[in-house]
């Protein structure tokens, strides 16, 4: 991407973020969102098709870059994938929990089932319902944990992945 389009498309992410912690997204026009950006409407649709396009590409955005830092580290076993995953989010903490109170969780967990695929095209049945699996586990205790504000520590948080869990009838 053109140094330009980061530029316009971060400017467009920023003035997003900081219109939602004023109004509701309905509330919110294309005008008023590249107002607050300095951008054109041309530019806006260039670059997004709609509201939760923008609150997607900033998760991703920031989610692969994360990993690209860390990915060598996550391979050779300097550092813990699970872990990292809840300290990145923690990282997103301000961005999370606003999209969450404004009703806006579809984006982010799209982005989170997308960078489970890791960018693969999932023919094969199996890993499909594997990936998904993974998915809904992970959605599952990042929706919890941002319900519970993101308080406890991404260690505790991500021991969980690791767990298996035992259901009791009765209980």
């Amino acid at each position: 991407m053109k140094r330009k389009d980061v530029i316009i498309t971060d400017s467009i992410i920023q003035a997003l973020f900081i219109l939602l912690k004023e109004k509701e997204l309905s509330e919110i026009s294309i005008t008023d969102l590249v107002a607050k950006a300095g951008v054109s409407r041309s530019s806006f649709y260039r670059n997004f098709n709609s509201f939760e396009n923008v609150i997607y590409s900033y998760f991703m955005d920031k989610t692969q870059s994360w990993w690209k830092e860390n990915e060598q580290a996550f391979l050779y076993g300097e550092k813990e994938v699970e872990t990292s995953v809840f300290e990145h989010l923690l990282t997103m903490k301000e961005e999370i929990l606003l999209v969450y109170q404004k009703g806006l969780y579809y984006p982010f967990e799209k982005h989170v089932f997308d960078c489970s695929k890791g960018g693969r095209s999932l023919i094969d049945k199996e890993q499909a319902y594997l990936t998904a699996r993974v998915s809904g586990i992970i959605c599952g205790l990042v929706n919890e944990w941002i319900r519970r504000g993101m308080t406890d520590p991404p260690a505790y948080v991500a021991g969980f992945l690791r767990r298996r869990t035992d259901y009791k009838a009765g209980e």
